[in-house]
Formats: structure tokens, C-alpha cells, sequence
């Protein structure tokens, strides 16, 4: 257990596996180091359940160093500009996956899907992407939704595979800025990640990932979505001065069981059972109530780079809306944008109920919402007015 789950045991077999030597910075290891202990302390590991988080470990690993050694090669990857980028920002549940989706559609614009996280590297620029790299992508995502059962019923799109849109937090857990189930899920321990005070260096590890990715191909705006963007847009603008955001709004007591939902789902799975649903949202309703209070806070929130759209207004009719965003934004709204976004929404495979629907509900997890909505009525007011 403790050779397999040792940081500097893991270090030497990612080297191994992507052929670098000392590319290890030190915050990357320090990361690891912390992301490991977190691990180790959580619960009593089998061997086998070690074995495989350590796979897991070396592999996220080997796939950055990778990344390093791309740049270390080709030094110019780190002259492309990453131009107007537009990052779907806001809370889980609230539109952001269907907003991500349909601005990825647009032929002017690029997502980064799961094969992009999971097989970086040669990037593809450099050479043809294979299809074997890509089956092997999509089996890491296959081996996360049927390591959680019921899991495509709250988040279908999962079952895109190796071209499923991926959150920035899970770029971002390549260089250990985050611990992403996706990439982690054989943890037994693994649990929701508080996010570091101080994100400056995970936006540049982002901007890498992208121009790493963008080298030697045509240009487009890339299209990227995180749920902690709200917390970190001072970060954020530092690393793509000429980002637009879109926030999308959603009365609380609307969303929040759907992300209780979605969080238990996969952290009772990751755990074995382990998982106690009312410590779950007692924990979990008390982060969201700060991340509440910092939004309020916040002076980015007026920044004219943030775009701040209505859950209710979009859904009614999402081309109208992501076209008012394209004005603001200063992009040009075409009719290849419009013809792409809407064959998207009119694909049968893109159905939200395909794997049929959720009931979301407070009281499987203890949640009294009566006693706590008033708790947001300064965000309804500011941002939701007559919704």
C-alpha cells in the first residue's frame, strides 16, 4: 500500500511511461504530494483498490508530462494566441452543458472533448489523431459512467465518448489543479475538491493546454465551460484578457437537488456505498452558500466581459439567446452558426431524457429548502428580478 500509493513511486513510473525525465516541477509534485495524502488519509485501502488508483495516478501524470515534453520539443506551441475565448461559466444545472454545447457547434468555434484530455498528446497538430487513441479515450469515460450507476440519466452526454465536451476542471486535473472523478473515479476516498484560493497558475496551465492543442491548426474561438470560473474571473481575465464569459442564472431551489443528485450518484459509487446523503448536502449547501456570497462580492460580476443570461429566458428559446450573446460579444452571427446550433438541438441523440428522467428532490437528503431560500434572496433580486 504504501510503495503503490507513494508520490515518488508514482513520479518515476509516469516518466517511464511517457519517456521524460525531470519534468516534474515543483508544484506539480507538490500537488501530487497533496492529492496523494488526501487519498491515503480518506479510508483503508485494499490492495486492489490501491493498485488502481495508482494507474489512474500515473496515467493523469504520464499524459502531462507528455504535454511538457510536446512543449520541450516544439517551443513555438507557446507562441499561439488564444483569441476571444468564450468560457460558459456558473453553477452546476443551470443551462451551462447545453450552452456549451450548442456554441461548440457553431463552425466558427471548437470545444475540447474527452479525447483531447485523455490522449493529448502528439498534439494534433504535429500528427493524424488515430481512432485507437480515441477508443482509448472513450473507454476512460465509458469506465466512469458504468463505475456510477444511473449516471446517464442525470448527465447523458457522457455517452459522446471520445468527442463528449469536457469541463475545464477536468483539464485542469492533468496538472493536479483539480481531482476530477472522470480520471480518478477507482479513489475510494475521492471527494469534492475545495478549490485553491489562488487559480493564477491553473489558467496558465490552461492556456498551454490550449495552445498546445491549437498548434499547427486552423484557427477557431475555443469554447470552454467550468463550474468555478465564478470564483476565479480575476485569474481568468489575467490569462485571456479578451474572454467573454456567459453566466447563466437559476432560482437555487430549482437546481440545487439536481447537483445534490449528481453529486451522490457519483461519490456514492466512487465510495462503495460509503456515502451519507445528508452529510453530503449539509457540507455541500454550505459551500454553495459561500460561493453565493463571493458572486454578490465580487466586482467581475459587472465587468461588461461577463455576460449574464437568465436560465428561464434561455431555455424558452436558446438561439434567440445565443444570438443577443454574439452581438454583445462583437461576433459575427451567421447563418452556418444558427443552421449548426439548431440541427443540434433537433438530433434525436442529443435528447436530455434518452436514458430517461430524473425526479429531483430535497428530502432524500434532509434539506429543509423552506428554511433556507430566503438565505438567497439578494441573488434572486439581483439576477433572477421577476423569474
Amino acid at each position: 500500500m504504501a510503495r503503490l500509493l507513494d508520490p515518488g513511486s508514482i513520479i518515476d513510473s509516469a516518466e517511464i511511461a511517457s519517456g521524460t525525465s525531470g519534468l516534474v516541477c515543483e508544484g506539480l509534485r507538490g500537488r501530487l504530494a497533496q492529492l496523494v495524502e488526501g487519498l491515503r488519509g480518506g479510508c483503508d485501502y485494499t490492495p486492489g483498490q490501491a493498485a488502481a488508483t495508482r494507474r489512474q495516478l500515473v496515467k493523469l501524470l504520464a499524459r502531462r508530462l507528455a504535454i511538457a515534453r510536446d512543449v520541450a520539443c516544439h517551443p513555438e506551441i507557446l507562441d499561439e494566441v488564444i483569441a476571444e475565448p468564450v468560457f460558459v461559466i456558473g453553477f452546476p444545472r443551470t443551462g451551462t452543458s447545453i450552452q456549451q454545447a450548442l456554441l461548440a457547434a457553431d463552425p466558427a468555434n471548437r470545444g475540447v472533448v474527452a479525447w483531447q484530455v485523455h490522449e493529448p498528446s502528439p498534439p494534433p497538430g504535429e500528427q493524424p489523431v488515430t481512432e485507437t487513441r480515441k477508443a482509448a479515450a472513450a473507454r476512460v469515460v465509458e469506465h466512469f459512467y458504468e463505475r456510477c450507476p444511473g449516471l446517464l440519466t442525470l448527465h447523458p452526454y457522457w455517452d459522446d465518448g471520445a468527442e463528449t465536451l469536457v469541463e475545464d476542471e477536468e483539464i485542469l486535473t492533468l496538472d493536479l489543479f483539480d481531482n476530477y472523478p472522470v480520471v480518478l473515479c477507482d479513489a475510494p476516498s475521492l471527494a469534492i475538491r475545495k478549490a485553491d484560493p489562488d487559480f493564477t497558475q491553473a489558467y496558465e496551465f490552461l492556456r498551454l493546454f490550449l495552445q498546445h492543442q491549437q498548434w499547427r491548426r486552423p484557427r477557431r474561438r475555443w469554447v470552454l465551460k467550468g463550474i468555478e470560473h465564478q470564483r476565479h474571473l480575476p485569474e481568468l481575465f489575467r490569462a485571456f484578457p479578451d474572454a467573454r464569459c456567459l453566466f447563466s442564472h437559476r432560482e437555487p431551489g430549482a437546481f440545487l437537488p439536481s447537483s445534490l443528485a449528481i453529486a451522490a450518484v457519483v461519490y456514492n459509487a466512487i465510495t462503495d456505498g460509503a456515502l451519507d446523503r445528508q452529510t453530503l448536502a449539509k457540507g455541500y449547501l454550505a459551500d454553495f452558500k459561500q460561493r453565493i456570497d463571493a458572486v454578490m462580492a465580487d466586482p467581475c460580476m459587472d465587468d461588461p466581459r461577463v455576460t449574464h443570461v437568465r436560465f428561464a429566458h434561455f431555455i424558452a428559446d436558446p438561439i434567440a439567446a445565443l444570438r443577443d450573446c454574439y452581438g454583445v460579444w462583437g461576433f459575427a452571427w451567421t447563418s452556418d452558426s444558427e443552421q449548426a446550433m439548431r440541427a443540434w438541438l433537433d438530433d434525436p441523440a442529443n435528447a436530455s431524457d434518452r436514458y430517461g428522467r430524473h425526479h429531483y428532490k430535497f428530502e432524500p437528503f434532509g434539506v429543509n429548502w423552506s428554511e433556507l431560500a430566503p438565505a438567497f434572496e439578494s441573488y434572486r433580486a439581483r439576477f433572477l428580478g421577476a423569474d
